[in-house]
């Protein structure tokens, strides 16, 4: 890919319920995630765009939805930007988490995650959609920005918000924005 656009999900119920869950059913978006994610899809007509792919999980796959209608393109199901392998953490609530690494926790491992993000990268040209989750998202912007895990603890990748990341020249367009400004918008129309 030249250039990818990170989309995070929707507020879902696991949101509003303050529960981490990479199950893949369970969990759909609220009628306000719907309504940021129409937001977000208006903002994007018009740009040049090879593909949407989606994590399988309800909440992405809900997203992709609303975008692929909104921009009038199918998506296609990707696992590789799949939620986060949470181990004995998923399905739990966020407050009790121990303030530790996910590989500290027994959860899947930040090289993990890109690596299964540069798998995906590298295996499609183009500029593609990935509808995925805030910790693989911003993992993914961590390593085009040189940042490591804790390094990288201060990037929150909010519900319905676009990253963009021009591939070609690793250059971080922007960061989880819920509004895409015009010079953003002009790179991805181009």
């Amino acid at each position: 890919m030249d250039s990818i656009i990170l989309v995070r999900h929707g507020q879902s119920t696991l949101n509003v319920q303050r529960v981490i869950s990479c199950d893949h059913g369970g969990y759909p978006l609220t009628h306000v995630g719907g309504g940021e994610v129409e937001y977000l899809s208006s903002q994007l007509t018009g740009i040049r765009l090879s593909g949407i792919l989606s994590s399988p999980v309800l909440r992405a796959r809900q997203t992709s939805e609303i975008i692929s209608r909104a921009l009038q393109r199918d998506y296609e199901v990707d696992n590789r930007i799949r939620e986060s392998g949470l181990g004995k953490y998923n399905n739990f609530k966020i407050t009790g988490m121990p303030p530790l690494s996910h590989e500290e926790l027994g959860m899947e491992s930040w090289e993990s995650h890109i690596e299964r993000f540069l798998s995906l990268i590298d295996s499609r040209s183009g500029r593609h959609i990935l509808v995925s989750h805030a910790y693989p998202i911003r993992a993914i912007l961590s390593h085009y920005l040189g940042l490591g895990e804790h390094e990288s603890l201060g990037i929150e990748v909010r519900n319905a918000t676009a990253s963009v990341i021009d591939v070609e020249n690793r250059i971080v367009l922007s960061i989880g924005s819920s509004i895409i400004s015009g010079r953003v918008l002009e790179f991805l129309r181009s």
